[in-house]
């Protein structure tokens, strides 16, 4: 027998305990409870958490909704659905996004057939043992260099990431869009989760972000180079850079996802030595 049960604080090990079993997937779940627990007050990293609970109370299935709106799955489908549900039931904050194992994404994205798309894509995971990263030749030489980036770069980042914004996730520019973007970089630069990548002569070329982390496990995201500046591997230094300082942290292993149709990441990823493990979905809802 199973039963839908809202998890609260002191349910940390419990959900993790079945969030480990599918690592390259739940990133974003674990790293979000490491850093603020199951305490939902709608701050940035706080979620409601609702498992799929067998009759040992055992977790055998999660549905997260945070509190930037998406929903953030690890579960079968069915189950995914179901739990889906009991938030749309709740009500107190509006779905924009659906994260998680490309088939329950599918199966909950039914529950919206009506709301339009801003992004609807299926995305291949990649992961990557960080003891086998290839770095990229001019990483390796000192013809590029990589460092975290700090508070002086807030300005130049924030426009980055509004620039990702738009292109990637297909949103339309507005004054929310500008301070979302800020509210982001400034979060992430704190954390030292932001590694901008440079020229000799310190010129920003490119950035990465590790956008989920774990002791042993970092998740990159948010890859972004200027148009301008893009056909010459800026990306792919920029994220051998998050690489090899989620190394020096102490991380065994790199996981990230990108779009089935973009070819150019795809290769970047793999010649970085990331090997493809399966399939991803991220929708966000306009």
């Amino acid at each position: 027998m199973t039963a839908i049960q809202r998890l609260a604080p002191g349910d940390e090990g419990r959900l993790d305990a079945y969030l480990a079993r599918h690592p390259a997937t739940s990133l974003f779940l674990r790293s979000n409870l490491r850093r603020v627990g199951l305490t939902d007050k709608g701050q940035r990293f706080q979620a409601r958490y609702v498992a799929l609970v067998d009759g040992a109370g055992a977790v055998q299935g999660v549905v997260a909704h945070a509190w930037n709106g998406n929903l953030l799955i690890q579960a079968e489908p069915v189950a995914a659905v179901e739990l889906a549900r009991y938030h749309i039931a709740v009500g107190d904050r509006p779905v924009k996004g659906i994260l998680g194992p490309l088939a329950a994404m599918r199966a909950v994205q039914a529950l919206f057939s009506g709301r339009p798309t801003l992004k609807d894509g299926a995305e291949d995971l990649f992961d990557l043992p960080l003891a086998d990263l290839h770095v990229p030749p001019a990483l390796a030489d000192g013809a590029l260099l990589w460092r975290r980036a700090g508070e002086a770069h807030l300005d130049l980042l924030s426009g980055w990431r509004r620039d990702y914004c738009l292109e990637t996730l297909g949103e339309a520019d507005s004054d929310d869009l500008r301070a979302r973007a800020r509210a982001d970089v400034t979060a992430w630069v704190l954390a030292g989760d932001v590694f901008l990548l440079t020229d000799a002569a310190g010129t920003p070329l490119s950035m990465a972000t590790h956008n989920a982390r774990i002791p042993d496990i970092v998740q990159i995201g948010g890859v972004w180079t200027p148009v301008a500046a893009r056909g010459r591997g800026y990306a792919r230094a920029a994220v051998a850079g998050a690489l090899l300082a989620a190394r020096e942290d102490g991380a065994a292993t790199g996981v990230l996802f990108t779009g089935k149709q973009n070819a150019p990441a795809r290769r970047a990823y793999l010649s970085l030595g990331f090997r493809i493990i399966g399939d991803y979905g991220i929708v966000l809802l306009g």
